[in-house]
């Protein structure tokens, strides 16, 4: 269970969320919701212990398993860790079974009676992982893995080794392998393939345990939950029932209260018109326009506040240069991690003007070969040419551009030299005038994007190199996203596991990964992109 109690939560000087009060109990499935920047990451961080309200009290018991937005994995602390040891931790037998293998290495090289030892020392170390059912979980352990796309050579690899969406998932079976009693999840279908996200919603079902769960993800929202949370002007309205039940609920609401201001309004307007008729005529009705002023004063401060309805993110990429024939082109790309060999022999010939996604399987290399296309990381073998007319823009999905402790101002200000009055107006299309001020580190998922994006906005390229670009973006943000692509006359590059903006897009190639197999994009492919 958890108890929130008069809570208040602030980023920065911002205060985000004031005088919260809710629990999450055993069988509840609650999803938040809200637009970008309104709070809800920050909340969830709280609840799961990352941050301290600013006010309030917050009360846990049982075990609370917390799926953080970001992949990066900041409390690594064993670099050598494999992903299956990592889902191990969850329930303290893979660091056992770590060092049973530390043990069994050992006692190959040793002799006499520092060999005895050993053998004394592994058959403790077993009893007890088998004590803890350490042989039956470990399977588990697997079958969860499995069941969110983790294949058996992703099992064996290092998790430093991997890409943010590999490390996602690990963290997420991760947290679900923990026998929790509350799930606080982040946006978890975020780097899920379509029968990855069947068997999540399937699991979200039957858990008996208290569910809080940010998404964008409609069906997730629709299917796994039974009432909502919604952060909107700095608090919480709880309503009844799915997401779309909610959706139709808010509008009744907010039609309800415009009826009830109109009909205090109207009442205040008529008593106003009394006191300004009669405050000058007669003794006694001056006293009672007196009163009928103390009266109006009265209905004013009850009066129903009426929220304003968000603002909506404006974005176009603005023309850059002139392209030439072939913006880019990379011959012969390979490219390995330790043994684990991702792609080789991959040739990349980019059009002027044209839409190319690149797809595959999760850990094909599709963002690995952006990386490479985009200067980030070096190819093993391999060139990559890029051409002297393009002004090439990358969007990376991890967010490594945006770095704490720098401010929202100062990082449009790194790679644009027009006037500090213009970035202001860009970040204001953004719906970030606000947090200008702000650690942009202290930023949440969706406007991490969005200043991603300002920052391409600003630098005009005419080659736009984009990796996940509507991950965690509200459905609005992503629409102008959409749009902005659409008019975009320079060449894109693309990684999406999100069919339906892929289908509203409409490609025009596609380079299959990790064979590298280019060739024109069709609708059949789109089963490909839920899969990727």
């Amino acid at each position: 269970m958890i108890i929130a109690r008069d809570i208040a939560i602030e980023a920065g000087i911002r205060r985000l969320i004031s005088h919260a009060n809710f629990t999450v109990n055993a069988g509840d499935k609650i999803g938040l919701v809200g637009r970008n920047g309104a709070g809800k990451t920050t909340l969830l961080r709280t609840l799961g212990g990352e941050l301290e309200p600013a006010e309030g009290t917050i009360v846990r018991s049982n075990v609370v398993g917390y799926l953080s937005q970001e992949a990066a994995l900041l409390e690594l602390a064993d670099n050598g860790v494999t992903a299956l040891e990592r889902i191990l931790k969850a329930r303290s037998i893979g660091e056992l079974e770590r060092r049973m293998e530390d043990t069994r290495l050992l006692m190959e090289s040793a002799a006499g009676d520092e060999r005895d030892r050993l053998i004394k020392r592994f058959s403790r170390l077993e009893d007890e992982f088998t004590a803890r059912g350490g042989y039956v979980a470990k399977a588990e352990a697997k079958r969860f893995a499995h069941s969110l796309g983790i294949g058996n050579d992703e099992l064996d690899q290092l998790v430093v080794t991997m890409s943010g969406g590999q490390r996602r998932r690990v963290e997420l079976a991760r947290i679900l392998f923990a026998e929790t009693d509350i799930l606080l999840l982040d946006e978890p279908t975020n780097h899920l393939d379509i029968d990855a996200k069947a068997w999540l919603m399937s699991y979200l079902d039957a858990y008996s345990g208290g569910l809080l769960v940010i998404s964008h993800d409609l069906p997730l929202l629709d299917q796994s939950i039974t009432s909502v949370l919604a952060v909107e002007n700095g608090e919480l309205e709880p309503f009844r029932g799915t997401y779309s039940h909610y959706l139709t609920e808010r509008e009744k609401r907010r039609a309800q209260r415009l009826r009830e201001r109109r009909h205090q309004d109207q009442k205040i307007a008529k008593l106003e018109e009394g006191i300004r008729r009669f405050k000058g005529s007669t003794e006694k009705m001056a006293k009672r326009a007196r009163s009928w002023e103390t009266r109006v004063a009265k209905l004013k401060d009850q009066r129903v506040e009426i929220a304003k309805r968000g603002k909506e993110v404006t974005l176009r990429f603005p023309a850059g240069p002139p392209l030439g024939r072939t913006p880019a082109k990379a011959t012969g790309l390979a490219k390995a991690f330790d043994h684990n060999v991702v792609f080789v022999d991959v040739d990349v010939d980019l059009d002027r003007g044209e839409r190319l996604i690149i797809m595959g399987l999760n850990g094909a290399g599709k963002t690995t070969l952006l990386r490479i296309l985009a200067g980030v990381d070096e190819a093993d073998l391999g060139e990559v040419d890029v051409d002297y007319r393009s002004s090439l823009g990358y969007y990376a999905q991890e967010h490594e551009d945006i770095k704490r402790g720098i401010n929202v101002l100062d990082h449009m200000k790194e790679v644009s030299s027009v006037p500090e009055l213009t970035l202001r107006s860009i970040l204001g299309h953004f719906l970030l005038a606000d947090k200008i001020e702000q650690d942009a580190g202290t930023l949440s998922g969706g406007e991490k994007t969005k200043l991603a994006l300002a920052r391409l906005v600003v630098g005009q390229h005419n080659l736009l190199l984009l990796d996940e670009p509507t991950n965690n973006l509200d459905p609005q943000a992503k629409r102008a996203l959409l749009q902005a692509l659409e008019q975009f006359t320079g060449t894109l590059v693309l990684v999406s596991h999100d069919a339906e903006f892929v289908e509203q897009l409409g490609p025009d190639r596609v380079i299959l990964m990790p064979e590298g197999d280019t060739s024109f994009f069709d609708e059949t492919m789109l089963e490909l992109v839920s899969l990727a």
